[in-house]
């Protein structure tokens, strides 16, 4: 009789051992180095092509701090991807906003560990857009395939990456990514520690970017809390929050078609303190009605209070929106009146975060996730 694994997840697939050898047959992680045309020939980046089994599949390049860059779940793409393609990490692209000469776009992006938003002077110290972290290799320390065979379904890949210089600051991020073969899942956990002799600032952010065909119009955002409401003036790379009333925060909500005044770079956005669960969980995400899919996101409140929802329906294909929760502060202690807009890492201290990203689709799970909606209000 066939040997069965089972899933513990009610929609997760089930696998016969008996009936293949390689788990790469069914999903698992390999890794390998990604040309890139865009790059003229030159070298390439270290990958990992993980495939969950589940109709979920995704690189994480582990050039560019184990970030995640394109993801699909069946035949739809999830992320949105810039025309720079997946190129090496460059720290010429370390001041102003030269961040965006080298960015992938993807489903996530990290940001910091540092300073994360626009430039600025802060604590006499001139930051760049979004810190220096995508620009970081990641060592591997561990990779795991899952084996059906002895019953263990779980994958993971443990990296480590260091953004530091002579006298400081060295900051060291723990990435952990964890995989379940048959559930269209990703957990992302980060240890941050400062492992200089002086305190070091300290903001993070998940920027993830969601693009077409799941960011679309009719497709509608899931969050509630209290927000505030941002718009880019000149010049680029800062930003400005403006008063609008609860009813047109809430507008925003609604995914529309590509505007023309988001050419080049117009966009806009909330800045949302999401109201948790009873367990202390914040769930946010895209739901698409008219694919029957969605994307989630869940993350503790504790760790990161406040979620940006970045929009930039700019047209000829410069349309994504992007979810991303935080901790810190985007503009900058002298502007952001938030308790916890400031932060530090004393020597020697850490800081966990986690982010876990979920597919659903179908009714039921559809209405799940719509039922942690509700509205923002300034």
């Amino acid at each position: 009789m066939a040997r069965m694994v089972t899933n513990p997840s009610s929609r997760a697939m089930s696998f016969d051992p008996d009936k293949f050898e390689n788990i790469h047959q069914v999903g698992g992680i390999r890794t390998g180095t990604l040309d890139c045309p865009v790059a003229g020939g030159g070298r390439g980046v270290r990958v990992a092509l993980v495939d969950t089994g589940s109709g979920l599949r995704f690189t994480v390049a582990l050039d560019r701090g184990g970030d995640i860059v394109d993801a699909r779940y069946q035949q739809h793409a999830l992320a949105y991807l810039t025309p720079n393609e997946l190129v090496p990490p460059n720290h010429a692209h370390q001041a102003g906003i030269e961040w965006i000469y080298g960015w992938a776009g993807g489903l996530v992006t990290t940001c910091g560990p540092q300073y994360v938003g626009g430039p600025r002077v802060e604590d006499g110290v001139q930051t760049n857009l979004h810190g220096h972290y995508s620009n970081l290799p990641a060592a591997v320390e561990e990779l795991v395939n899952p084996d059906p065979h002895r019953g263990q379904l779980d994958m993971r890949l443990a990296l480590r990456v260091r953004d530091s210089r002579m006298f400081g600051p060295v900051m060291e991020v723990r990435r952990v990514m964890r995989c379940t073969l048959g559930r269209p899942e990703i957990t992302i956990e980060d240890e941050v520690t400062n492992r200089a002799n002086m305190r070091s600032a300290h903001h993070w952010l998940y920027h993830c970017n969601l693009g077409y065909p799941l960011l679309d119009r009719g497709a509608r955002f899931i969050y509630r809390g209290r927000a505030q409401h941002w718009v880019l003036p000149v010049p680029p790379g800062q930003t400005l929050l403006q008063p609008i009333s609860a009813a047109a925060m809430n507008r925003l909500k609604r995914v529309t078609d590509p505007l023309p005044e988001h050419a080049g770079f117009g966009e806009r956005g909330l800045i949302v303190e999401v109201t948790p669960d009873k367990r202390g969980l914040c769930h946010v995400g895209l739901l698409n009605p008219k694919l029957n899919l969605a994307l989630e996101l869940s993350y503790p409140a504790k760790a990161m209070p406040r979620m940006a929802n970045w929009q930039h329906y700019g047209p000829r294909g410069s349309y994504v929106s992007g979810l991303e929760p935080f901790s810190g502060s985007l503009i900058g202690k002298a502007l952001d009146k938030h308790p916890k807009a400031e932060q530090y890492l004393e020597p020697g201290e850490s800081r966990k975060y986690s982010l876990t990203i979920r597919v659903l689709s179908g009714a039921a799970e559809l209405r799940g996730l719509a039922a942690c909606d509700g509205p923002v209000v300034p």
